[in-house]
């Protein structure tokens, strides 16, 4: 199976997963500079990961304000805490950007700096054009996240009855367009080179370097990192030119 997301910054990745038998979702993650004001993670997706956001960290966006570019920004408190900064979500076409704040930005401290931020809509992701006074952050490059299911057969001990298992892999920019030196024990693949975690890890996973994109596989249970392995060693992470 295979799926195409699009990063915050617009570029295009190809995620190829043969032995997957789902591709459920996928978010794309950058985060913001704030001229005197820190940083801002903004996460684009549909509507059920936006739902799920708000669901697991308990925040309700109870309110609403209109910004320069025309979208509407809905806004709670992030968690339902007063003492919280703001959870917050704008509809993009028919995808959600949303994140957010530290406690001491207010409302219109944000709007004024999402007014900064060209947006654009796109079928695969929208894109986002920073100026003014935000650019993107040079400490985080941008992020793909997009759960892989596989057949429970792959598992140990997995059995041939239908159910599933997964894995998240986490997909990030490389800064130099080069495998990384630091991983040069791991073995050749066809999407690169692949290692996995050393044993001092406290979670095990595995990585897959190639050379526009470093992709980490993060199993949900240390017994089936091997699964994981062994289908990160077939997968193509690639950007589309």
């Amino acid at each position: 199976m295979e799926t195409t997301h699009r990063l915050l910054s617009g570029d295009a990745v190809r995620i190829e997963v043969p032995d997957a038998i789902g591709l459920p979702g996928g978010t794309s993650l950058g985060v913001l500079a704030l001229e005197g004001e820190g940083q801002l993670e903004v996460t684009s997706g549909r509507e059920v990961d936006l739902a799920f956001y708000l669901e697991v960290t308990g925040t309700t966006l109870e309110r609403e304000v209109g910004l320069r570019g025309g979208q509407v920004l809905r806004y709670g408190r992030f968690g339902r805490d007063p003492q919280q900064g703001f959870g917050w979500a704008v509809a993009v076409g028919d995808h959600q950007l949303y994140g957010f704040t530290v406690p001491v930005m207010d409302v219109e401290t944000l709007t004024g700096f999402l007014a900064d931020v060209d947006v654009q809509a796109d079928p695969i992701g929208p894109v986002l054009t920073p100026s003014g006074r935000t650019s993107w952050s040079p400490y985080r490059t941008q992020t793909v996240a997009q759960v892989v299911e596989l057949d429970q057969g792959s598992a140990p001990g997995g059995g041939d009855d239908g159910s599933s298992f997964g894995y998240l892999l986490d997909v990030r920019r490389a800064r130099t367009g080069q495998l990384q030196d630091a991983r040069s024990g791991g073995a050749a693949v066809r999407g690169g080179q692949l290692s996995r975690s050393s044993d001092t890890e406290r979670h095990a996973y595995a990585v897959l370097e190639s050379q526009d994109f470093v992709s980490y596989g993060m199993p949900g249970s240390e017994e089936s990192v091997d699964a994981v392995v062994a289908s990160l060693s077939e997968v193509v992470v690639e950007l589309v030119r």
